[in-house]
């Protein structure tokens, strides 16, 4: 839809990350994005230490439709956090909310200081090395109780490729 609710207090959320294997807690991030502004970024990092891009961005992309979000999400494959200032130059910067998790806690400061966005920390629910760990080791149950049903089994693939 082109009207955004008034209620959204920010116009562009953003954030930066790995997303190697997403999992729920990825998901529950988005959502908070949503609900928070009324367009979505996702920096999804393109550093050596990452899973091959298109294949995060496809599972990314599939759990974000699937979720059906009421914003338009885009994804942008970057080097470093820094680089999705860009991204944000149309807004104005007091309409801007970088979203980080809670061990980025520096990275938020950063941010703060260098670009005037707000910056809104997020707990840690859990993490794609647990993940790798539940695949590794088989334990499906647990598994299934953080990866989005919607992109579980192209998360395994994904892990196993």
């Amino acid at each position: 839809s082109d009207k955004q609710p008034m209620s959204k207090p920010f116009d562009f959320a953003i954030t930066f990350g790995r997303f190697n294997l997403l999992h729920n807690g990825h998901l529950d991030l988005f959502k908070q994005m949503a609900d928070s502004a009324g367009e979505i970024a996702i920096g999804v990092s393109t550093g050596p230490a990452n899973l091959g891009y298109r294949g995060r961005a496809d599972v990314l992309l599939k759990a974000i439709k699937a979720a059906e979000f009421d914003v338009h999400a885009g994804l942008y494959p970057k080097l470093q956090p820094f680089d999705m200032v860009d991204v944000a130059e149309p807004h104005d910067p007091s309409r801007v909310v970088f979203y980080v998790g809670e061990d980025q806690f520096k990275l938020a400061k950063a941010v703060s200081r260098v670009c005037g966005f707000a910056t809104i920390t997020i707990p840690r629910l859990t993490s794609s090395t647990i993940v790798r760990e539940c695949i590794d080791s088989e334990d499906w149950d647990l598994l299934a109780g953080i990866l989005p049903a919607s992109v579980f089994t192209d998360v395994v693939k994904l892990h196993m490729s």
